[in-house]
């Protein structure tokens, strides 16, 4: 196992803690030095699959808490941006253009949760539902379109468990599309299912120790350190 892998393990390990500690941030915060790590071909279908695990944990244990309501309306607007993010995955294009676009709108996203405080701010619906076409072209072109949903639900959904179960619920969704795609892009070499098979036992390993920490943590104070290194992730793709 190359040194590129190990860390790209660590870093599996790490943001699924952050992961099940803030609800959020897990993909998104690993995929920019998963990119550097392995590479795209590789760090996608693994990081796929690791989320659907632990989506489907959430879903599992709040099945009863999912707002189906909100869960069409995201479902929908999400799905449009998937689509569209699946067909810009299949066009020619510079990979170097849309690493830079994708590490700026992190930054942006991070900068804008920093700040953010939805009980003073509205936003009117229109561009919540702008933002769920982009998170969708996000996540299909990076597994990454979690931020700007989580913006969507923070509005609409208040209670904790439905705002979990709902977005995870979508995410196993898109995430499976996802995963059947990358199996008829034959993605999954031997390397890939070897390090989704140690991703997955630390993804198990990362939801207790998340769990713990939570208990004791300041959870505004974590969140602030989670933009700051969502930004600084996303900064690591522009040079």
């Amino acid at each position: 196992m190359s040194l590129g892998e190990i860390f790209f393990l660590l870093v599996i390990l790490l943001s699924n803690i952050i992961q099940t500690i803030t609800g959020f941030a897990g993909t998104v915060l690993a995929m920019p030095p998963s990119i550097r790590l392995v590479g795209e071909d590789v760090c996608k279908p693994v990081l796929n699959l690791v989320a659907i695990i632990v989506c489907a944990y959430v879903v599992i244990m709040h099945f009863k808490d999912i707002n189906w309501k909100e869960f069409l309306w995201m479902i929908l607007f999400v799905g449009v941006g998937f689509g569209i993010g699946t067909a810009l995955s299949y066009l020619p294009h510079d990979s170097r253009i849309f690493l830079i676009i994708y590490g700026s709108v992190i930054m942006a996203i991070a900068v804008v949760f920093f700040f953010l405080n939805t009980d003073k701010v509205k936003i009117p619906d229109w561009i919540l539902y702008i933002l769920l076409v982009f998170g969708g072209i996000l996540h299909a072109l990076y597994v990454s379109g979690g931020p700007l949903v989580i913006i969507f639900a923070t509005y609409k959904i208040k209670e904790k468990n439905q705002f979990r179960a709902t977005l995870s619920m979508m995410w196993i969704i898109l995430n499976s599309i996802l995963f059947t795609e990358h199996m008829i892009q034959g993605r999954f070499t031997p390397q890939v299912w070897m390090l989704f098979g140690i991703g997955a036992g630390l993804s198990i390993l990362s939801m207790f120790v998340g769990h713990l920490i939570a208990k004791k943590l300041n959870l505004k104070i974590f969140m602030k350190i989670t933009y700051v290194l969502l930004f600084i992730s996303g900064l690591s793709l522009l040079f």
